[in-house]
């Protein structure tokens, strides 16, 4: 185990060129800096046997972008503070990209609620589970329901078993009663060549419920897309009612110290 006592990156990159360790345990945003920084080659990870993505769900574009550049796909995993580590996508490959795979040993996993997209509320059972929260204290059985645990996620399981995360259930917007899932816009106003990062966000509305919107970042450098333009891509890519009714050009997103971007 390497623990890097110096600054982020530089750190990291030492330990990963240095120090020739097989696994990696990161956040996309880790991720995606590994890919695009200039102080690895491209055979950097050859001694890496398993790249773990996690604390929020991997967007295609790192995805992608990592696989070009170090020749391997990362491992999505679902981590969950009261559960453990029940979900990591050891199989499948780029068809199953933006999965978390099936449950591990002495997991379920079951969806309900469903919508007509088979998206709805993810519970979990298993060993290892809480025994209750500090403060203010709740116990297990106040917790769990016929040992069940509600995660406050939305996902869905395909034919093959793998489960896909479409989002956390407080952050779907209501827009004239549809269903936007804020995760699914940005991961498209991402893959514009222009846009660094995005948060799409509900704006309450008296008569319409929420209004999707949109903060963006700007890749450096770039001059930066017109309104009009990012709405364009996105209705190429999007259902008309999940595209963002406005987009504010932003300097930067809040985020925590893992890089996960504050809502």
């Amino acid at each position: 185990v390497v623990l890097c006592g110096a600054r982020f990156p530089e750190a990291l990159i030492e330990g990963i060129s240095k120090r020739n360790g097989t696994f990696i345990y990161a956040s996309p945003f880790h991720y995606s800096l590994l890919s695009r920084t200039d102080a690895l080659s491209n055979d950097a990870l050859k001694h890496v046997r398993l790249a773990v993505s996690t604390a929020m769900k991997l967007p295609e574009q790192a995805a992608a972008e990592f696989h070009a550049r170090f020749g391997f796909e990362l491992t999505e995993a679902y981590g969950i503070i009261e559960v453990g580590l029940p979900f990591i996508r050891l199989s499948g490959g780029e068809e199953k990209r933006g999965s978390v795979g099936k449950p591990l040993p002495d997991f379920e996993v079951r969806i309900d609620h469903k919508d007509a997209n088979g998206v709805g509320s993810i519970r979990i059972k298993g060993k290892g589970m809480l025994d209750a929260y500090y403060s203010p204290w709740q116990g297990r059985a106040d917790i769990l329901v016929d040992g069940w645990f509600t995660t406050g996620d939305l996902g869905r399981i395909d034919a093959d078993g793998f489960l896909f995360i479409e989002g956390r259930e407080k952050d779907v917007i209501n827009f004239v009663g549809m269903k936007v899932f804020a995760q699914e816009v940005e991961a498209v106003l991402n893959q514009h060549p222009e846009v660094k990062e995005s948060l799409v966000y509900g704006a309450a509305h008296p008569l319409y419920g929420q209004l999707p919107m949109a903060k963006i970042v700007l890749r450096d450098g770039g001059s930066g897309p017109d309104v009009d333009e990012l709405r364009r891509f996105c209705y190429q890519r999007l259902a008309q009612y999940k595209v963002p009714k406005d987009f504010e050009f932003v300097d930067h997103l809040p985020k925590t110290a893992s890089g996960k971007i504050k809502r």
